[in-house]
This record gives structure tokens, sequence and C-alpha cells, in this order.
């Protein structure tokens, strides 16, 4: 307590809100990950180049081989040094935290992010409870939750760093500034892009200061230079024989970059058409972007059209959901709409404060965060989303199922600790991340010279059908050169026979 003796009223409710969902947020990692709610796909994947990196090796990960059938390493999926960043604390919590660690470190930043957001608002309008709110509404908007239900990934980690990279630089702390800029450029590919939006909104707000104009132009260069850089250079030299760079997914604009670019500025009329419908002949994801909108706008985004301004710093935004391949990406699930929901609340409380009159301020304030409240707790219900597939019981701790998974989580856990430490593993889907941190890990079933097997003995690939699981499965079971070492329904551990007894 004596560390908030003497801080202003609006600044202990600040700390205290960032506190309250700080606690959800890390029950809520901590808790999808111990009941087996992870995946293999992102968080496995991740879990193997965290431990790679801290172990100073950038090696082909195996997890791949079950999707791609490629030989790859992590930055030929996405030229991103982020991991890197946070090697020292592998190696000063890890021992305690396991594969904990990089959920951890993500609600860490989520709420890094917060306090920023805080001091930027408060800094840019003089108004504290103006600030205060703006960090309620941060934590309110639906994408912020759905987000929870692809674990861990590096959008929502370098999203984490543009809120303070702001503060700093309106606070005149360049050298802080340029510290995080160059970290979020190296931390994905398209971060560039985005910048140099970014930079465009920063004259606008002090375009009569030459300084900062001044700085703001060559941050666009920079962005610019780094852009071409990466696709040019570092891109292709991760590159391999049987593995190129996949990720550019935007085939109705062109091949590159440069193609998309080209062909949005001859085809104007088709390029904003793509952002509002769904160019394929399978009608399932027709309402997919308008459901997005109509989110965006209920949960506060409408203020937008009172300074167009602020739509700027989306266009890359918008652009990159929307002309993707993937449908899934056009929407509200996972973790797509974060850098939506990073601006959202500082453009919307900016707007707001630029009303004069203070009861308007405030009374707009607490109807954004009660309508961005409403939007989010509708969304839970997997039957008012455009796509029905799947569940919501990740980003909801309110669910019944939350805490009761349907099987004993602590037994499989202690079946877990049966496995030496350096043993090749093969593992399903949500069994893989908390073993991922080895050298040789494989996704059931893909199980190559693995020693021990553990699997969830339900379909547990979404890459196949329940018959076609539970037929290679038995196969296993059946065979003499495993043995059943441990079975705690639907859990099932077996461990290679090196020589198999002669019938």
């Amino acid at each position: 307590m004596q560390l908030f003796k003497g801080l202003p009223l609006s600044h202990k409710i600040a700390y205290f809100v960032i506190g309250v969902f700080g606690c959800i947020f890390y029950t809520m990692v901590i808790a999808n990950h111990y009941y087996f709610r992870t995946y293999a796909f992102d968080y496995g994947t991740y879990n193997f180049a965290f431990w790679d990196y801290s172990h100073f090796h950038v090696s082909i990960n195996p997890i791949y081989r079950v999707n791609e059938n490629v030989h790859m390493t992590f930055l030929q999926d996405h030229f991103s040094l982020t991991l890197l960043y946070f090697v020292p604390v592998y190696w000063l919590l890890n021992w305690i935290t396991g594969t904990y660690t990089l959920l951890l470190i993500q609600v860490t930043l989520i709420l890094w992010s917060a306090w920023a957001l805080f001091r930027l608002i408060k800094l840019k309008t003089n108004d504290d409870w103006l600030a205060v709110l703006s960090v309620l509404y941060y934590f309110l908007l639906q994408g912020r939750y759905s987000s929870f239900d692809l674990d861990c990934n590096i959008d929502i980690l370098v999203c984490c760093f543009v809120p303070p990279f702001l503060f700093y630089f309106e606070s005149r702390k360049y050298l802080a500034a340029s510290i995080l800029f160059f970290l979020i450029l190296f931390s994905r590919e398209d971060m560039p892009l985005w910048f140099i939006f970014i930079f465009f909104v920063i004259i606008i707000w002090h375009r009569k200061d030459k300084k900062i104009v001044k700085y703001c132009i060559y941050g666009i260069l920079t962005s610019i230079i780094y852009f071409i850089l990466v696709f040019k250079v570092f891109i292709p030299m991760c590159e391999t024989p049987d593995k190129h760079y996949s990720l550019f997914q935007y085939s109705a604009l062109g091949n590159t970059p440069f193609e998309a670019l080209v062909q949005g500025i001859k085809h104007p009329i088709e390029a904003c058409r793509l952002l509002f419908v769904n160019p394929y002949k399978d009608r399932t994801y027709d309402g997919v972007k308008k459901e997005f909108y109509t989110v965006c706008f209920l949960s506060g985004g409408f203020l937008l059209f009172l300074r167009p301004k602020y739509f700027i710093w989306f266009i890359p935004l918008i652009a990159q959901k929307m002309f993707n391949d993937e449908p899934i990406r056009w929407g509200i699930i996972g973790y797509y709409a974060i850098p939506i929901v990073t601006l959202l609340p500082i453009s919307v409380f900016l707007i707001i404060s630029g009303f004069k009159i203070k009861w308007l301020r405030y009374s707009l304030s607490v109807i954004v965060c009660l309508l961005a409240l409403s939007v989010t707790w509708y969304k839970m219900n997997i039957h008012n989303r455009a796509l029905v597939w799947g569940n919501t019981v990740k980003e909801n701790i309110f669910d019944p199922e939350y805490f009761h998974p349907g099987y004993d989580a602590s037994k499989i856990h202690s079946d877990l600790k049966l496995i030496p430490p350096d043993a090749k593993i093969c593992a399903s889907q949500c069994i893989l991340p908390h073993l991922a941190q080895r050298r040789y890990v494989f996704e059931f079933p893909d199980v190559e010279d693995a020693e021990y097997m553990a699997v969830f003995t339900y379909r547990d690939y979404y890459l196949t059908d329940d018959r076609t699981y539970k037929k290679v499965l038995d196969q296993y079971i059946l065979n003499p050169a495993w043995k059943i070492i441990a079975y705690d329904p639907p859990f099932l551990l077996m461990k290679k026979i090196i020589d198999v007894p002669k019938s």
C-alpha cells in the first residue's frame, strides 16, 4: 500500500482496474493451459521456439511436420525476433513457470499496455478520469477476449508495445520511443507498414511542430526501408527449397506486396468492394466481414466518423484483415482483431476529449464502456456469431464448463511426470504444448521416432475426422512395440518397447 501512497484517487482506481483484470487474465491463461485447452498450433510451436532460442539455437521446428510436411524453423513462419526479447525471462522464471511462461509474459505485456494507455490519454487530454475510463474500455472490448482462444501469438505481444511507444513519443522521451520502435519493427514483417500510417496520424497531431514532424518523417522512411529489406533480404535468407514464405495470402490483389499495391491503385473500386464482400462461392462466410464492422461500430467505433483522421491508422489493419485469403481472419475470432482493439481505445477517447462539455465527455465515456461490455457479452454466445463452429469456453471465465473440463486434469499432469525431460515425445494437439520445451517433440499422428506417446483418445487433431483418428490410435494401442503405462480417460500414455517379445 505504501507504493500507492500519495497518488491521486484516479490513479489508484486506474491501477485497481488494471489489477482486477490482471487477476482475471492471469487466471484465464493459467486455467486454459492447465485444463489442456491450449493448442499445438500456435502454443506448442511457440514453446518449442522459445526453448530453442533460449538454448541459443534456431532449429527446425518438428511440430510443423504434421501440417506442413516440411522442415522449417519458427522464423520461416513469421520473420520475427520477438521471442528472443524474452530469453532472459526464460532463464529467470521458466524453472518455476515452465510452459506457462509465455502466457504469463503475454498477460504482463497486456497490463503494461493498459498502463501506457492510461498515461497517454492523461497526457494528451489532461483529464485523469477520462484516462481511467479508457483503461476500463480497453479491457471490455470483444477482441481482447477472443484472442484467448488462440493462446499466445506474436501479434498480441507486439501490439502491446504500441501504446507505450506512443506514450513515450508524446512525452518527448525519444530514446525510449526509438528503442520500442525498433523492437516493434523486428517483431513482425508487417509492422513497418502499420507504422507508416501511425506516423501520419502523429504528424496530424503535431503538424505545427517541425521537430516532431521531422522525427515522424524519419520514422516513415525507416519503416519503408525496413519493409523492403524484410521482404527482399531477410525473408529470402530464411527460405529453404521446400519452404518459401507463405503468409502473404492476398491472391485477390497479387502475389507480392508490390503487386497488391499496384492492383489496388489500378482497380480502387474493386479493392474497396473486397473490403466488404465475400469473394468466394462458399456462402458460409457471407456475414463474417459485416459482423466485424458491426462489433467495432457498436463498441464505440461510430465515434471515428466524428474525427475521420483516426481512420488513417486503421487503413493497413483493415486491408490486412479483409483482403486476406483466409475467411477466419476477416472476423472477430481469435487474435485477428487485436491491432484494432489496440488503437480503438486511443482513438475513441481522444475523440471524446474533444467535447468541451464535461458531462457529455463522461457520459459518452460511460456509454462506450457499457456498449463494449454488452457487445462482448453477447458475442460470448457462439450462437450469436457469424461462424458458429467451435466454442467460446476459453474466452469466457464465467462459462460453467470453464473450471470443469469433464476429466481429472490433475491426474493427467501426474501421468506426464512419468516422461523423462529429454525423451522424444509424440503428443496430441492439446497435450503437446505441455511437452514442447525439448529437442524432439511431434504432434500425433506424426509419431516419427518418438519414445513416448501422450494422447487424448477422442479426436485431438483438427485436420482429421473421428474415425481416422481412432483408427490410427488403435494401431499403436494394439502394436506390441508400445506399452500402455498410464490410462486416465480420456488420456492415454504409452511407452515404446525397444525389444518386442516374440509371439
